[in-house]
Formats: structure tokens, C-alpha cells, sequence
């Protein structure tokens, strides 16, 4: 049995100049060939700069609904949501708005976070 290659990418969104239409281009692109998924990464506000340790500067779900606006197959991704940073009942609303919008074509990965530091920095509780 031949295995089967899935593509999927994470979106370069680590700069504070990152153009949101680029972003959709290469979502556009990566649907047309034939990539299974793209992501966008995430941090609230992050204690450093952005960049290869913190990234997203935009908001990923707001994003992804922008994607879905400019896409028709391809799944659309947090990797990850740092849920503990937000309200879980507004995150919820968006991801189900979000998955209405996208025609079911959201992944909403979520974790805890890492990084104290940037926790203090928006004001969460890290325990």
C-alpha cells in the first residue's frame, strides 16, 4: 500500500507589516494545489517581539474567516489557540460561527500556553 502524502502549511504571519491579502493569496494558492489544510499560529500579546518564537500578529479566527472567504475546499486552522489567554464562551461562539461560515472546513486546535510572561502580560492568571 502506497502512502498518502498530505500537504498542509502554516501561513507566514509573523511580522507586524503582514499583508492579510497575502496571507489570502497563499491560502488560494496552497487550495489550488491541492493542500489539505492551512494554519495560522497564535499569541494574544506576546512579551516579545514577533517572529520565530511568537507568532500571528493577526488574530487567528478573524483571519480564518477571512480565508474562508476567499477559499472553497481547503481546512482552515489555529495551531494553537492559547485558550486561557480568552473568554472560552466567545471563542466558542466564534468557532461555531466560523465553522457555519467556512461550511464546516474549521480546525480548532487549542492549548494551555507556556509562556508565563506573556500570560502577565495580558493580564491572565497562568496557574
Amino acid at each position: 500500500m502506497t502512502p498518502t502524502l498530505v500537504l498542509e502549511a502554516v501561513l507566514p504571519s509573523e511580522r507586524a507589516d503582514a499583508d492579510p491579502r497575502a496571507l489570502a493569496a497563499l491560502a488560494r494558492q496552497a487550495e489550488d494545489l491541492g493542500y489539505a489544510a492551512v494554519w495560522l499560529p497564535d499569541h494574544l500579546l506576546p512579551p516579545g517581539p514577533y517572529g520565530p518564537v511568537y507568532g500571528g500578529v493577526h488574530e487567528p479566527l478573524v483571519t480564518l474567516g477571512y480565508l474562508a472567504a476567499v477559499t472553497h475546499r481547503i481546512r482552515l486552522g489555529t495551531s494553537v489557540l492559547v485558550l486561557p489567554m480568552r473568554s472560552p464562551f466567545v471563542v466558542a461562539k466564534q468557532a461555531a460561527t466560523l465553522q457555519q461560515l467556512s461550511a464546516g472546513r474549521l480546525v480548532l486546535g487549542v492549548g494551555i500556553g507556556w509562556d508565563r510572561a506573556e500570560f502577565a502580560a495580558v493580564g491572565a492568571d497562568f496557574e
